[in-house]
């Protein structure tokens, strides 16, 4: 969707001047910057967030409300139909969830408590709700730089999200720029409303991260995290100026943690620096156990690709069915509409993100989703139009690139 830069920041600044009264209560920390619903609340919202954890959750319930809470009614009525909510709440209570989703959590309870007290909505509920994905992702990607780009650009990436419309609540596809106080990193997610964990996000550096599905066996014992509690984390955990540094950092990490649901999760880290992380709950050690990067023999290391099947990188996995080799084979730059094609063209997935890395926080942001029938017009944000002039120095990728450890396990 093509719109006026000025237009866009129109709509910030209109809600930011109304008297107070003409403002949502509890909105003070978020603002809707474009919105297309109809009836039916098929369609999209862009919306910034900022402030603490807490006052993001609540203010994304002050502005979202009636869509969140249209959500995990629809969340609840879909599992009670299987007799399975409460004991999909049960799972959710025992699983491993990082401080600041927690207080985000707390904020969107209190806020819903305000406006929909009859709904009686807990962080357990939205817990449900925000793990859509430990059932079933279907998904591919593919990432590019070096030869494949031409400057500005210095990195492409684009993932299509193959899933479900279990209902008609993911029929109103958000994007959220969230920007937090302190040190976390600001980030964007391509999601539904209330969803806090990670979906198909980006944050400030240029890393694009979001999961597959790859030997989802599960194992729901307490004390596990939910893989898509493991993409939002992978997402703002590192945030030391030397990107290359980032994918060692999120990796050791999340070795520490024992995984719910198994997984392929890209953590595509700009100009070739990014791997695709494997894990799977019944490991004997680590459940995060593969780390996969860049490979020579692969369109000259300079190309990366995801989908729901097992490569070490130096071949193309067997169920790879959007022409990437015929994309990669002709070695002219790409450009972001042809990344965007490769994965649009002749699919109805669910969501679709391309990002376009020029620097950190220098980007630009294609996204759209699914409405049954039909797709929300592409939606076209520059990294500055959702958050405003970068205040950051550019991130430093140094040479040191990151490799897969020796003690990664090799997988047939």
């Amino acid at each position: 969707m093509q719109r006026r830069l000025w237009s866009r920041w129109a709509l910030g600044w209109i809600a930011l001047a109304l008297p107070a009264g003409a403002i949502p209560a509890g909105a003070q920390n978020g603002v809707i910057l474009d919105q297309q619903l109809d009836a039916q609340n098929k369609g999209y919202t862009v919306l910034r967030l900022w402030g603490s954890h807490y006052e993001i959750g609540y203010a994304q319930a002050a502005l979202l409300g009636d869509y969140i809470v249209q959500g995990v009614n629809e969340t609840k009525s879909l599992l009670d139909m299987y007799h399975q909510y409460d004991y999909v709440r049960g799972i959710m209570a025992t699983a491993v969830w990082m401080s600041a989703m927690e207080d985000e959590f707390d904020g969107l309870v209190d806020s819903l408590a305000v406006t929909h007290p009859a709904a009686e909505i807990d962080a357990l509920d939205l817990k449900v709700a925000s793990t859509a994905g430990e059932w079933l992702y279907g998904c591919r990607s593919h990432t590019c730089w070096g030869r494949y780009v031409a400057p500005p650009v210095k990195t492409l990436s684009t993932r299509r999200l193959d899933f479900s419309t279990p209902f008609s609540s993911m029929n109103h596809h958000v994007l959220c720029a969230r920007d937090p106080d302190g040190d976390a990193p600001r980030w964007v997610n391509l999601s539904w409303p209330g969803i806090v964990t990670g979906v198909t996000g980006v944050n400030e550096f240029g890393t694009v991260v979001s999961l597959h599905d790859y030997n989802c066996d599960t194992d729901f014992a307490a004390g596990r995290m939910p893989r898509m509690v493991a993409c939002r984390h992978a997402l703002t955990f590192a945030t030391g100026p030397h990107v290359a540094a980032h994918l060692g950092a999120v990796w050791a990490e999340l070795q520490q943690y024992e995984v719910m649901t198994g997984s392929f999760i890209n953590v595509y880290a700009p100009e070739g620096h990014g791997g695709v992380m494997v894990c799977h709950p019944q490991q004997s050690g680590p459940d995060f156990y593969y780390l996969r990067t860049p490979q020579e023999v692969w369109h000259h290391g300079e190309a990366m690709i995801t989908t729901n099947a097992w490569t070490d990188g130096t071949y193309t996995p067997s169920d790879e069915n959007f022409g990437a080799d015929g994309y990669y084979d002709d070695e002219t730059p790409k450009t972001l509409e042809s990344h965007w094609d490769l994965l649009a063209d002749g699919s109805n997935g669910l969501h679709l993100l391309s990002v376009a890395y020029r620097g950190r926080a220098d980007m630009t942001l294609w996204a759209d989703g699914r409405l049954n029938p039909g797709r929300t017009p592409r939606l076209e944000w520059e990294w500055c139009e959702l958050f405003g002039p970068a205040e950051v120095e550019p991130a430093t990728l140094d040479t040191a690139g990151m490799h897969a450890p020796a003690s990664v396990q090799p997988v047939p």
